[in-house]
């Protein structure tokens, strides 16, 4: 008897099967060599059936707190094992879908719990299999961006400790850090320099750019928070970056700022694009426009940016 022929399953369906987004599956082919997908003659990568069991079961133990880069290139063997050893030691981890509804509101609650509770390990793992399953904008939407809104309203009002919110800040920034890492940009992708002005000490709106920049195909350059202008444009020069992203926060009313926005522009090449964002952007509306910033009102609105750069667009 003839063996039967190898099925081979398209992108969209390896996605709706192993429940990883595209852009998670396509850093573990490239970086991590979890798989090796075939080619169809007009060059669309394709699956077999053991790529996609197989990438199930590297799932289920990324979820359960193994790192994706010391399992990728275990045999199916080992990985078999490892999973039986867990299963032996600990109950089965909730899956994704069990916390992560369409609108997130349900692994915000569970991320808020773990939060209470000074559980890094759990909040982690929890932000880290839900970015497995939503990809990066979805994650940054429904997820990052709400739970970080209602961690700073709750620690405002007194109901968060200061131990229990740099916890939480602490695991969302090494989350968003993560989701970087996993982008893979093309070797000619233009590189945007990401971070904030001098006197700007609040980075996660400069992480959350970063992370969504990153998801569009363009390289990041990440500085930080509270640097000079000097710093920035220096930065920018010498990366060769096209753009430099800047994230304004808090406060509303530094004397200050405006005149880095304007050394900033002065230093930087004209074809230097500055993009301007953040909670506080729009308090230093006089500030930008000489410095013909362009002024991104939502995530949205940034993603339209980097879509139309000519070498992603």
């Amino acid at each position: 008897m003839s063996t039967p022929p190898t099925l081979h399953f398209p992108v969209r369906l390896v996605v709706q099967r192993t429940g990883l987004s595209a852009d998670v599956l396509r850093a573990w082919e490239r970086r991590y060599g979890a798989v090796v997908p075939h080619r169809t003659p007009g060059g669309q990568r394709v699956y077999s059936t053991a790529d996609i069991a197989r990438l199930t079961t590297l799932a289920q133990l990324v979820d359960r707190g193994h790192s994706i880069g010391q399992i990728a290139r275990a045999s199916d063997e080992e990985l078999q094992r490892i999973a039986e050893r867990d299963t032996r030691i600990t109950a089965p981890l909730p899956s994704a879908p069990s916390v992560a509804t369409a609108s997130g509101d349900s692994l915000i609650a569970a991320a808020l719990d773990a939060t209470d509770r000074m559980d890094a390990d759990e909040l982690e793992r929890l932000l880290r299999g839900a970015a497995l399953r939503m990809g990066g904008d979805d994650m940054i939407e429904q997820v990052l961006a709400p739970l970080l809104f209602t961690i700073g309203s709750l620690w405002h009002q007194g109901a968060l400790r200061p131990a229990q919110e740099h916890i939480a800040t602490a695991v969302i920034r090494s989350t968003l850090g993560w989701m970087m890492e996993l982008a893979t940009p093309s070797a000619n992708a233009p590189r945007i320099v990401v971070g904030t002005p001098a006197g700007q000490m609040h980075e996660m709106g400069a992480m959350i750019a970063s992370a969504v920049i990153a998801s569009q195909g363009a390289r990041v350059l990440y500085l930080g928070a509270d640097l000079p202008a000097a710093d920035i444009a220096a930065a920018a020069i010498h990366s060769g970056a096209v753009a430099v992203a800047l994230s304004v926060i808090f406060p509303r009313d530094d004397a200050r700022l405006p005149l880095e926005i304007a050394e900033l522009r002065a230093a930087l090449p004209p074809h230097v694009q500055i993009i301007a964002g953040g909670a506080a952007a729009s308090a230093y509306a006089d500030a930008w426009r000489p410095a013909n910033a362009i002024m991104t009102a939502s995530l949205e609105d940034l993603r339209d940016y980097i879509r139309g750069l000519p070498s992603i667009s």
